[in-house]
């Protein structure tokens, strides 16, 4: 897009960059003389009367914001559909290349939160507005060290609380859980955001970080992020429970205002510079996250699945190609509003809805739990199974009838604990006295649990050829799997073809002299077509 000569009555000088709902430009007010800085934001508001008088009124409300630490915006006008903005230019950086670079000191970082929290504190206080969209990027630097909170309000002037009932706007790695689920937000979700901005300011990493979109929304909504006082030793106690409490899942345990986290805030600088830092504050402590219970029949599994986590962990070599399916969610989600604007809808994850969902938003969901399902799938097939198990768990958080991910864990399970008996059982053989065939039984039963497992594969190898009536023994079994599943008419099953395709590298491998290849084809190909009967009695 070419850049304009004049946007209202602005001299348009130069082009700063392209913001997450618009361009932004340099421009010159000829009446007073001076440089501002003008984002241009395309609304599509002309289409509709209603709409476009709501966005005035949400406009004049974020002008009327007038605090040293929030950035001052002159003007808000129309030309056509598009309204732009005019507001003070900034020198300076922002929070997000600040943080990058690595530079601040512990005082240093404390002093930008506080200002932070002054102005955040100002806007819930006495306008009753909440910014929606809180991240490092929307926090200045000036180069005196002075803090401005730039786009206040705009997440919400841009449509998200003008859209369809149940669509929620921000940026993933900072938004609240129940904006994720698409409830209001209000000032304990700036809260929350906030804690993700100090988290990062703390500790240069985010506390909710993955290699999706839908990723890291999951790990917004169930999971805890990595405890600070362990990333960043470092820091004085009462800090980390500040910024402990700002991250908690539920609004009412967090503070309810930017104004009681500033109290906080003070009170923990304060006591950091008298010494006193490494004192926690009862005020400040948190419950513990309540676990969800088990069922009693799964708890043993459970346990012996993670017990053997530490084995199985180093045995994926290859790129997990299952993470490729994490992004199908989230790319539904891109919404007109905005290039880094993200959309996730739904009234309420795994509990009683609220409130209508938005269209398609079923969609997406199914989306999202099949790539997870499918994630669990590929960590149970190349024999981690305490990753299946996980996998499988945060799935039926999201919808504990999916039957997919139930099989996973019962077979992830099942697997985990018979692995661990047969790992422990050619560990006893090998430490006896040096009974190959003994070695060589242990290893073939591990083999018929977790063909992949590196133990298993290197005590095959060494007993010679003693290993190749155990391949012909997983000729056998993968042919007798083969015939049940085709009885139980699973041949039509993609599992089925894939099972069959291992079967074939099976012979081919045992043609060239290869006995142990040739097991742990035969015997991957036995567990699929297991895998593929039991498919057929699933509803």
């Amino acid at each position: 897009m070419t850049t304009p000569e004049r946007i209202g009555k602005y001299q348009i000088t130069g082009k700063l960059g392209q913001g997450a709902m618009g361009e932004v430009f340099r421009g010159h007010d000829p009446v007073l003389n001076r440089d501002v800085a003008i984002k241009r934001i395309s609304s599509g508001l002309d289409a509709d009367e209603t709409l476009r008088k709501r966005f005035e009124r949400e406009a004049r409300a974020v002008a009327a914001l007038n605090h040293p630490h929030i950035i001052t915006v002159y003007e808000l006008g129309f030309e056509g559909d598009q309204m732009f903005m005019a507001m003070e230019l900034l020198e300076g950086t922002d929070l997000k290349h600040t943080i990058a670079q690595r530079k601040l000191g512990l005082n240093e970082k404390l002093g930008v939160m506080e200002q932070i929290c002054e102005g955040l504190a100002f806007a819930h206080a006495h306008h009753e507005m909440v910014h929606r969209d809180l991240k490092p990027a929307n926090i200045y630097i000036l180069p005196g060290g002075k803090v401005k909170i730039m786009d206040f309000g705009l997440a919400r002037i841009s449509g998200s609380d003008m859209t369809t009932t149940g669509t929620v706007m921000g940026t993933p790695h900072y938004m609240s859980p129940e904006q994720v689920r698409g409830q209001k937000a209000d000032a304990r979700s700036d809260v929350f955001a906030l804690g993700c901005v100090f988290y990062e300011l703390l500790s240069g990493r985010k506390p909710f970080d993955a290699e999706s979109m839908h990723g890291v929304l999951f790990k917004v909504m169930q999971e805890e992020p990595a405890p600070l006082a362990e990333i960043a030793p470092e820091l004085p106690a009462v800090v980390v429970q500040v910024v402990d409490k700002t991250l908690a899942k539920e609004p009412a345990e967090r503070f309810q205002s930017a104004g009681e986290l500033l109290a906080a805030l003070r009170r923990a600088r304060q006591a950091a510079a008298t010494g006193r830092g490494h004192e926690r504050a009862p005020e400040l402590e948190r419950a513990p996250a309540a676990t969800p219970a088990r069922e009693p029949a799964r708890a043993a599994p459970r346990t012996q699945a993670r017990t053997a986590e530490s084995r199985t962990a180093s045995r994926i070599a290859a790129p997990d190609h299952g993470r490729r399916y994490l992004v199908i969610g989230l790319l539904a989600g891109l919404v007109t509003v905005g290039v880094g604007a993200w959309v996730l809808s739904r009234a309420v994850l795994g509990r009683p809805a609220a409130a209508p969902a938005a269209p398609g938003v079923e969609k997406l969901l199914a989306e999202a739990m099949s790539a997870r399902v499918q994630l669990a799938r590929r960590r149970l097939d190349a024999g981690d199974f305490a990753a299946a198990v996980r996998d499988a768990e945060s799935a039926l958080k999201l919808d504990p009838a999916n039957a997919e991910a139930r099989a996973v864990l019962d077979e992830a399970s099942e697997r985990a604990r018979l692995a661990d008996a047969a790992r422990t059982a050619l560990q006893k053989a090998q430490s006896g006295r040096g009974d190959v065939a003994a070695i060589v039984a242990a290893a073939f039963e591990l083999m018929k649990v977790a063909p992949a497992d590196g133990e298993a594969e290197k005590a095959a190898r060494e007993s010679g050829d003693l290993f190749r009536s155990r391949a012909e023994a997983s000729r056998r079994l993968a042919a007798e799997a083969r015939t049940a599943a085709e009885s139980a008419g699973a041949t039509t099953l993609p599992i089925f073809s894939d099972a069959g395709g291992l079967q074939e590298q099976g012979e081919r491998a045992l043609q060239a002299e290869k006995p142990v290849n040739a097991a742990r084809h035969f015997l991957e190909a036995r567990i699929r077509f297991e895998r593929a009967k039991r498919a057929t009695r699933r509803p």
